[in-house]
Protein backbone atom coordinates (compact mmCIF):
# COMPACT_ATOMS: atom_id res chain seq x y z
CA UNK A 1 0.00 0.00 0.00
CA UNK A 2 1.28 3.45 -0.91
CA UNK A 3 2.24 5.55 2.10
CA UNK A 4 4.01 8.83 2.78
CA UNK A 5 6.38 9.31 5.71
CA UNK A 6 8.15 12.48 6.77
CA UNK A 7 11.64 11.93 8.14
CA UNK A 8 12.57 13.77 11.34
CA UNK A 9 15.07 15.91 9.37
CA UNK A 10 12.30 17.08 7.04
CA UNK A 11 10.05 17.79 10.02
CA UNK A 12 12.82 19.98 11.45
CA UNK A 13 13.12 21.73 8.07
CA UNK A 14 9.39 22.45 8.09
CA UNK A 15 9.47 23.77 11.66
CA UNK A 16 12.36 26.11 10.82
CA UNK A 17 10.60 27.23 7.66
CA UNK A 18 7.43 27.88 9.61
CA UNK A 19 9.39 30.41 11.70
CA UNK A 20 10.98 32.20 8.74
CA UNK A 21 8.39 31.76 5.97
CA UNK A 22 5.09 30.60 7.47
CA UNK A 23 3.10 30.86 4.21
CA UNK A 24 5.62 28.75 2.31
CA UNK A 25 5.70 26.17 5.11
CA UNK A 26 1.90 26.07 5.09
CA UNK A 27 1.77 25.48 1.34
CA UNK A 28 4.31 22.67 1.55
CA UNK A 29 2.48 21.04 4.43
CA UNK A 30 -0.86 21.34 2.61
CA UNK A 31 0.62 19.66 -0.47
CA UNK A 32 2.10 16.85 1.63
CA UNK A 33 -1.31 16.29 3.24
CA UNK A 34 -2.98 16.28 -0.18
CA UNK A 35 -0.48 13.72 -1.48
CA UNK A 36 -0.92 11.55 1.60
CA UNK A 37 -4.69 11.45 1.05
CA UNK A 38 -4.60 10.71 -2.68
CA UNK A 39 -2.95 7.38 -3.65
CA UNK A 40 -3.19 8.17 -7.39
CA UNK A 41 -1.42 11.49 -6.96
CA UNK A 42 1.11 9.91 -4.62
CA UNK A 43 1.86 7.29 -7.28
CA UNK A 44 2.76 10.10 -9.69
CA UNK A 45 5.73 11.03 -7.52
CA UNK A 46 7.80 8.41 -9.32
CA UNK A 47 6.93 9.55 -12.83
CA UNK A 48 9.91 11.54 -14.06
CA UNK A 49 8.92 14.90 -15.53
CA UNK A 50 5.35 14.65 -14.22
CA UNK A 51 3.81 18.02 -13.55
CA UNK A 52 0.62 19.77 -12.58
CA UNK A 53 -0.27 23.42 -12.16
CA UNK A 54 1.00 23.06 -8.57
CA UNK A 55 4.23 21.06 -8.85
CA UNK A 56 6.78 19.23 -10.99
CA UNK A 57 8.52 15.91 -10.26
CA UNK A 58 11.91 14.73 -11.42
CA UNK A 59 14.64 12.32 -10.44
CA UNK A 60 17.73 13.53 -8.65
CA UNK A 61 19.66 12.49 -11.74
CA UNK A 62 23.16 12.14 -10.31
CA UNK A 63 21.87 10.01 -7.43
CA UNK A 64 19.64 8.00 -9.76
CA UNK A 65 22.74 7.07 -11.76
CA UNK A 66 24.36 5.95 -8.47
CA UNK A 67 21.44 3.56 -7.85
CA UNK A 68 19.58 5.70 -5.30
CA UNK A 69 15.85 6.14 -5.79
CA UNK A 70 15.85 9.83 -4.86
CA UNK A 71 13.47 12.42 -6.27
CA UNK A 72 12.62 16.08 -6.01
CA UNK A 73 9.34 17.92 -6.13
CA UNK A 74 9.34 21.57 -7.15
CA UNK A 75 6.28 23.61 -6.22
CA UNK A 76 5.01 26.55 -8.24
CA UNK A 77 3.79 29.83 -6.80
CA UNK A 78 0.67 31.60 -8.04
CA UNK A 79 2.66 33.32 -10.80
CA UNK A 80 4.07 30.04 -12.11
CA UNK A 81 7.52 30.57 -10.61
CA UNK A 82 9.19 27.87 -8.56
CA UNK A 83 9.22 28.28 -4.80
CA UNK A 84 12.67 28.61 -3.24
CA UNK A 85 12.37 25.15 -1.64
CA UNK A 86 12.35 21.62 -2.96
CA UNK A 87 10.87 18.53 -1.39
CA UNK A 88 13.48 15.78 -1.58
CA UNK A 89 12.21 12.26 -1.09
CA UNK A 90 13.08 8.61 -1.54
CA UNK A 91 10.86 5.85 -2.84
CA UNK A 92 11.03 2.25 -1.63
CA UNK A 93 9.60 0.25 -4.52
CA UNK A 94 9.14 -3.01 -2.61
CA UNK A 95 6.93 -1.36 0.05
CA UNK A 96 5.57 1.55 -2.02
CA UNK A 97 6.68 3.93 0.71
CA UNK A 98 7.65 7.52 0.03
CA UNK A 99 10.00 9.13 2.54
CA UNK A 100 10.31 12.92 2.57
CA UNK A 101 13.93 13.43 3.60
CA UNK A 102 14.32 17.20 3.32
CA UNK A 103 12.69 20.49 2.54
CA UNK A 104 15.76 22.04 0.96
CA UNK A 105 16.45 25.51 -0.41
CA UNK A 106 17.07 25.36 -4.12
CA UNK A 107 20.51 26.91 -3.57
CA UNK A 108 21.83 23.53 -2.41
CA UNK A 109 21.57 22.65 -6.13
CA UNK A 110 21.47 18.86 -5.61
CA UNK A 111 25.14 18.82 -4.69
CA UNK A 112 25.88 15.57 -2.86
CA UNK A 113 28.88 17.25 -1.18
CA UNK A 114 26.78 20.11 0.20
CA UNK A 115 25.90 19.63 3.91
CA UNK A 116 22.21 19.26 2.98
CA UNK A 117 23.11 16.73 0.30
CA UNK A 118 25.20 14.78 2.82
CA UNK A 119 22.34 14.85 5.34
CA UNK A 120 19.90 13.55 2.71
CA UNK A 121 22.23 10.74 1.70
CA UNK A 122 22.70 9.70 5.35
CA UNK A 123 18.94 9.67 5.89
CA UNK A 124 18.49 7.63 2.71
CA UNK A 125 21.03 5.05 3.88
CA UNK A 126 19.11 4.68 7.16
CA UNK A 127 15.88 3.68 5.42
Amino acid sequence: MYALFIHDDAKADLLALRESEPRTAGRILALLEQLEGDPDLLDRLTQHDYGTADFHVSRWQSQWREGRNLWRLKMWDLKGNGLRYRIIYAFESRTHHYHVLAIAPREFDYDAKHPIGQRILRAHEEL
